[in-house]
Order: structure tokens, then sequence, then C-alpha cells
């Protein structure tokens, strides 16, 4: 529309602006850089905390913290088994940057109802800087333990307050992987069979079978502690009848259909059952 008198008259076109190619190329090249520096910040500065520290720096604190962890939960009234080292791929340090966690367990086996004492006599036998602490829930059915290592290590424990087996797990986190850590190791050979070992595979009527050895250092250079494992034996019909007789004389901790748990001269031995396999560990602890 125009007004009388008013021709209409279109309005200039408005102008080009030219691409600053030369900032979005400076743009990009800023980013590339930052990204590169990244990169080689994490692999090559060394870590200012300890969340930064890999793979190889946690695992001799998970050794020497299992070795606490196993001398403090050994006992009289229990048997303590050591189980491997052991890596989990799955977890995630970011979401594009993939770590592993590594972990050991110490598994113990108690009588009925005792739980709730053991797990605080562990925390007591546990260096005072792990800070170790028991808790349980409102019911009083339910305990769990947890301490700190160090360096982010952490010991764990759950177990309802009737259970008569519990496992302490000593864990690194979640952590950046690193050159040179065997994340699949393999079973080693046991070179040293403790005479109750020996005597409880004989019972099951399997006197020759491989057997493997997990170790850890106890605390202090106080020697090593070992469980030696063999597993796969053919199962007895009745397993208790199998175990009694070489079980006499020791401490028993657990006479249960397919798990029967005893000390013999201060040697954790657990002798357990299923699908027709059998299984024997004996334990030579820090004490």
């Amino acid at each position: 529309m125009t007004a009388p008198g008013y021709p209409y008259v279109a309005p200039p076109p408005l102008p080009r602006r030219r691409r600053r190619w030369w900032l979005i190329g400076i743009v990009v090249v800023w980013a590339l850089l930052l990204a590169g520096l990244a990169v080689w910040s994490v692999r090559n500065d060394p870590p200012t905390v300890p969340e930064q520290r890999d793979i190889a720096d946690a695992l001799p604190i998970l050794q020497r913290a299992t070795g606490v962890v196993l001398a403090a939960a050994d006992g009289d009234d229990r048997t303590v088994t050591l189980g491997e080292l052991s890596f989990d791929r799955g977890c995630t340090l970011t979401p594009v940057w993939d770590g592993v966690d590594a972990s050991r367990e110490v598994t113990v086996r108690v009588r009925a109802n005792q739980v709730p004492g053991t797990l605080k006599a562990i925390a007591e036998a546990l260096p005072a800087e792990y800070a170790a602490t028991v808790r349980k829930n409102a019911a009083g059915t339910r305990y769990g333990l947890r301490a700190d290592a160090g360096s982010l290590v952490g010991v764990d424990a759950t177990a309802q307050s009737d259970a008569t087996v519990f496992t302490l797990v000593v864990s690194t986190g979640c952590r950046p992987l690193a050159d040179g850590v065997d994340l699949d190791p393999a079973p080693v050979a046991a070179t040293e069979l403790p005479p109750a070992f020996t005597a409880a595979v004989q019972a099951l009527r399997a006197s020759s079978t491989a057997a493997t050895s997990s170790e850890v250092a106890c605390p202090g250079g106080a020697g090593t502690a070992r469980t030696v494992t063999a597993d796969g034996l053919t199962a007895p019909a009745d397993l208790g009848r199998a175990v009694q007789g070489v079980a006499a004389g020791a401490v028993i901790i657990q006479a249960d259909p397919h798990a029967w748990a005893y000390r013999a001269g201060g040697v954790s031995v657990v002798v357990s059952d299923s699908e027709a396999s059998a299984r024997v560990t004996a334990t030579t602890g820090c004490r």
C-alpha cells in the first residue's frame, strides 16, 4: 500500500556478510590444541589426587591392606579364606574413559549369631588409621563394616545378623588402566600343602589332585598368609560322614550338610560340596 502521491519504493537489500573463515579456523585449531593438551596431561602429568593414581599404583596398597584385613579377621572362633586378586573392567571414570577396579576377598565363617560380635572384633583389630566402623539397621538384623585403607582403597562387608558366612572385600575403586598390569592372572600352583589340607582331601578319597595357592604378605613383614585350594573333587554321598573323622579334635565352626569349617592346629579348613563337586581350602594365616 502507498500513500497518495508517494510511490512505493522497495528497501535496499541487506548487505551480505562475508563469512570469517579465518576466525572459524582459529577456533577449531584452539579446540584441537586444548584436547591434545588434556590427553598429554592425563598420560604424563604426575597424580595430584588419589583418584588419578592408576591401577599399577593402587595394587601395592590393595595387597598390603588385604594382609592387614586377613590378620584382623583371623581368630580362634572362626575360619578365614583368602581370595585371588581379581579385576573388573566394567567401571568408567568418565562417560568416555574406561577404567578398572581391582579387589580381593577374605571370606569369614562363624558360628550362628556371631556376626555382630565378629565384625566389631575385626574393626577393633584393624589399625586406627583405617577408621573402621560397624553399623546396623534399625531392626538390628543387618550389619556392615567399612574401613579406609588409604589412597581410596576401601574395606567393606555386609551380612545378616544370623548369617554364618560373610565376605570382607578390599577394593581399589575405579582406576585408570596401566601398561604392564595382567588383568587376567593365571592360577598359581601350590607348592606347600598343609597337613590339614592333605588330610581333608584324602578324607574325600581324592588322594591326588592339583591345588592352587593364593598368598598375601602379613603386616609388618611377619611372614606370608596362604590359602591352598583343591576344586572340582568328586563329592562324597555324605559330606559330614566323610569329614567328621578327619575333623576329630579340631575346633568345629560349621558342620552343615554341605559345608564343614574347622580349625586344625591354627589352620582354617573349609570342605564344601555342590552339585556332586567338592572343594577343599586350607588357610595358614598370620597368627
